[in-house]
């Protein structure tokens, strides 16, 4: 069932034995027009073609809720007055009360009900409206034959109110009206003065004459039910059609729902692999680049090495000096005096000293006076050591001879 805060438009249909009525109702500012009203009698031979009938000419869209009316078989109506408590706890509370109130409570039976105003002595005057659940069988196969579903049936005396006039529905209950919370034997032609004048207050009628609220009187108390501020809050405690009868907007609005999440869903996973992709993308790529990078580093660093080594290499060359220009007689001379059975094994020349390492068989090799017949060096340092019996190894460092005595 839809809020009645959510209408924008909602029709009625009432049913007896003879007749289907119906109302189209229309929000026209803070009041509801009835916009149209058709009747048409039941055929016994198609009475599903009434239904019909009053459905096209209230001209209702998909969308717009519809509500039956009437009296169903074997119902039973009454007042009792409870304190207030919620929905749940007033319906296991009425569960109670129905076996006091009814002589037989009826097989599988189903109730609706609806709670008033309270009242100066905190009681709450609840209406109840009981049926077999056989009852629905009617209603729902012509509703069905119709071609229709309906949000809700609403018993048109729930919609009765502490201090209304008498209430007389001689459609469908000929003998018998409700009065002050109870039944009474309905007058041979009821007045319905008083509640034209609830009716005009409550909605926007029709200007006209061909409109009668004798005519309409089921519809305009379904109608009064359906705009009264607490009906959104009672809509579970008036369900009495089963779900099979009841349109399927809600299925197709869950349905479009959830493909709406789906969509979004998947709209949302699309999007966050794409951009998972172009950030793998962008993250390999600066990886790339990063080890690029540091490959070029590692190549420029080893460069600027190579290039730093060769550049001391180059201010060590350029820094040396010229050189003596007698150093090849000053070889000759340092060659000419060693004896034949020396062998030099190493020579390293420098400005400030000549290093040789040498090799001899000799025992008594006095190098000392070998040396005293060259002018240029004097032995600076000097070691021999016997290898074997036959060599002898000798390390040499000869300095220049004005150096000799430091």
């Amino acid at each position: 069932m839809m809020r009645n805060s959510h209408f924008r438009e909602f029709s009625v249909l009432a049913f007896d034995a003879a007749s289907v009525r119906g109302c189209q109702f229309r929000r026209r500012g803070a009041q509801y027009a009835v916009e149209r009203s058709v009747v048409e009698s039941i055929e016994a031979h198609d009475p599903a073609e009434a239904w019909r009938r009053v459905l096209r000419r209230l001209g209702r869209g998909r969308e717009c809720p519809l509500f039956l009316t009437g009296a169903l078989a074997g119902g039973i109506f009454f007042r009792f007055l409870s304190i207030d408590l919620p929905p749940r706890a007033r319906r296991e509370a009425l569960e109670l009360e129905l076996p006091q109130r009814m002589l037989t409570v009826p097989d599988n039976c189903r109730f609706q009900f609806f709670a008033g105003e309270t009242d100066a002595e905190g009681n709450v005057p609840v209406n109840v409206y009981v049926i077999p659940g056989s009852a629905l069988e009617h209603p729902a196969a012509m509703l069905t034959q119709a071609g229709g579903r309906a949000d809700e049936f609403l018993y048109p005396l729930l919609a009765v109110r502490a201090g209304d006039p008498p209430a007389d529905l001689p459609r469908t209950d000929p003998d018998f009206g409700f009065e002050d919370g109870e039944w009474r034997p309905s007058p041979p032609e009821p007045d319905f003065r008083p509640w034209l004048t609830i009716f005009s207050s409550e909605f926007k009628l029709p200007a006209d004459g061909g409109f009668r609220v004798g005519d309409f009187f089921e519809c305009l108390l379904a109608a009064r039910l359906v705009v009264s501020p607490s009906f959104g809050q009672q809509e579970r405690a008036l369900r009495l059609l089963p779900a099979e009868l009841r349109p399927r907007r809600y299925r197709n609005q869950l349905r479009i729902t959830a493909l709406l999440v789906l969509l979004i869903a998947g709209n949302y996973l699309w999007s966050a692999a794409g951009s998972y992709r172009q950030n793998y993308q962008t993250f390999s790529r600066l990886a790339g680049e990063r080890d690029r990078i540091k490959a070029e580093n590692s190549s420029l660093t080893a460069k600027l090495r190579s290039f730093e080594k060769e550049q001391r290499e180059l201010n060590r060359v350029v820094s040396l000096a010229a050189g003596e220009p007698d150093v090849l007689p000053k070889l000759a001379a340092l060659t000419s005096i060693l004896p034949s059975n020396v062998m030099v094994s190493s020579l390293r020349w420098s400005e400030s000293s000549v290093d040789l390492m040498l090799q001899s068989e000799a025992d008594n090799l006095d190098l000392p006076s070998l040396f005293r017949r060259i002018p240029y060096w004097k032995i600076g340092q000097l070691q021999q050591r016997r290898m074997g019996d036959t060599v002898t190894m000798i390390t040499l460092k000869l300095v220049p001879a004005g150096e000799a005595s430091k």
